[in-house]
């Protein structure tokens, strides 16, 4: 599946700053949101699928 140019923004603004963390406390808040947010989309995936 092929990003909209915003998704291809977003997705290289979150790959930099896992880049530039520079101490394990910092991978680990962003660890923890995007793990919520992969939970959040599964579901609200889920949601559309189960509304057809």
């Amino acid at each position: 599946m092929d990003l909209s140019l915003p998704q291809q923004f977003e997705a290289e603004t979150i790959k930099r700053s896992i880049e530039d963390a520079d101490d394990l406390n910092t991978l680990k808040a962003l660890a923890r949101e995007l793990a919520d947010l992969y939970v959040r989309q599964r579901a609200a995936t889920a949601w559309v699928i189960a509304e057809k």
